[in-house]
């Protein structure tokens, strides 16, 4: 099912001259460029601050893997939609799922998932995802 029909967080953007290679479509690791970028806005959307929450707790999110996979490319000056949904909010991770659309259509370009873990910087052992994090991330999950 398309993340589109979930309750998912819509972040778009536009494809820039920078961001393509010599064969004209976006390079490869700007798609995970497009993911962190959808994901920061997602926390700034539902008011986590993740600067006051670091420097509050000294803890902060580590992520652990991140996948991709190829569906179409994005070309300079592509509007994009990039939609993020929440898959699940374990004990100390958070993974998100991802897709790339052009804007105002079903072409879909990439598919992916990231995984989050909540770490405390010191130790780099992980920790609990905070309850009011929690709260705030069910407005997004499945």
């Amino acid at each position: 099912m398309s993340l589109k029909n979930k309750n998912s967080f819509k972040c778009n953007r536009r494809v820039r001259y920078n961001e393509i290679d010599s064969q004209k479509i976006v390079y490869i690791s700007h798609y995970s460029t497009f993911f962190d970028i959808a994901i920061s806005e997602f926390f700034t959307e539902i008011r986590f601050d993740q600067d006051a929450y670091v420097e509050k707790t000294n803890n902060d999110f580590h992520v652990i893997k991140a996948t991709l996979e190829f569906k179409a490319p994005a070309r300079l000056n592509d509007e994009l939609e990039v939609f993020t949904h929440v898959k699940n909010v374990g004990n100390s991770s958070i993974t998100f799922e991802q897709e790339i659309y052009r804007k105002n259509t079903n072409d879909l370009l990439t598919v992916g998932e990231v995984i989050w873990v909540n770490a405390d910087q010191k130790t780099r052992a992980s920790t609990t995802v905070p309850d009011s994090l929690r709260e705030s991330l069910k407005k997004f999950e499945n």
